[in-house]
């Protein structure tokens, strides 16, 4: 069994029709949403171990919202700050998972360097040599450095498909936000839950049934919700938003 614990590393500015791509005057889809950056610490209830899902974009907020849209990290949301409040430098952390390789959730993983990294195959294949349009977001458009996930190359332990890593832990695919967009699937004492990714950004995507605006292939999203959803009522999973600040309210 696991307990998952969010950790709060910032905040990056969307618009609304990022975090749903529900278009129309009505949507007000330029509106500037404050979304929360989130990474996952999951610890072992038997034996201590941890896992962390996610690292953030990493310490420079000015750099990211020159190179990106606008983020905000406080002292106390840098990853170092937030793991020392869990007991935990950068360094304890053994094993570490990926649910994609967009730099506002994967450029923080250089800092964790002795993690072993899960990441699906395709994500990687995919990511060194993306669509014109989709530079960006792997900073593959930044001619001045190497793209950031080649810094950790040497560490990434890739699987193909859904994939149980550990007892109570299972990789699960969930392609469309990118080629090779993952959620992990967490058993806990409560039942089980599902970290998505950015397939789902928000409450709000589940409620709807409409999926975040930034994607990669939408028949692979449609379908990836789907899988979600049969996850919810057949296995009474509970969903945990990548990108909404109410993961960090009990319900």
């Amino acid at each position: 069994m696991w307990k998952i614990t969010p950790l709060n590393l910032g905040t990056l500015d969307m618009t609304m029709a990022t975090m749903i791509s529900r278009f129309g005057v009505a949507n007000d889809v330029g509106k500037v949403v404050p979304s929360p950056l989130i990474a996952w610490l999951l610890t072992n209830l038997e034996d201590g171990r941890r896992i962390l899902v996610d690292a953030g974009p990493g310490p420079d907020a000015e750099q990211l919202t020159r190179d990106h849209n606008p983020v905000g990290i406080r002292d106390d949301q840098q990853l170092t700050a937030v793991l020392a409040e869990h007991g935990l430098k950068p360094e304890d952390i053994q094993t570490a998972i990926l649910t994609h390789l967009h730099w506002d959730h994967a450029i923080g993983m250089r800092y964790v360097p002795n993690a072993r990294i899960f990441l699906q195959k395709r994500e990687l294949l995919y990511a060194v040599a993306p669509m014109q349009s989709d530079y960006k977001f792997y900073e593959i458009n930044i001619k001045t450095r190497i793209p950031y996930f080649l810094s950790y190359y040497n560490r990434l332990a890739l699987v193909d498909g859904d994939t149980k890593i550990d007892d109570g832990i299972e990789l699960i695919s969930l392609p469309g936000h990118t080629v090779g967009s993952q959620g992990v699937l967490v058993r806990t004492p409560e039942g089980k839950y599902l970290l998505p990714g950015d397939i789902i950004n928000c409450y709000e995507n589940l409620n709807t049934g409409i999926p975040g605006g930034i994607f990669h292939n939408a028949p692979d999203v449609w379908g990836s919700m789907e899988k979600i959803r049969r996850y919810i009522k057949d296995e009474r999973v509970t969903v945990l938003p990548a990108h909404d600040i109410g993961v960090f309210t009990p319900s």
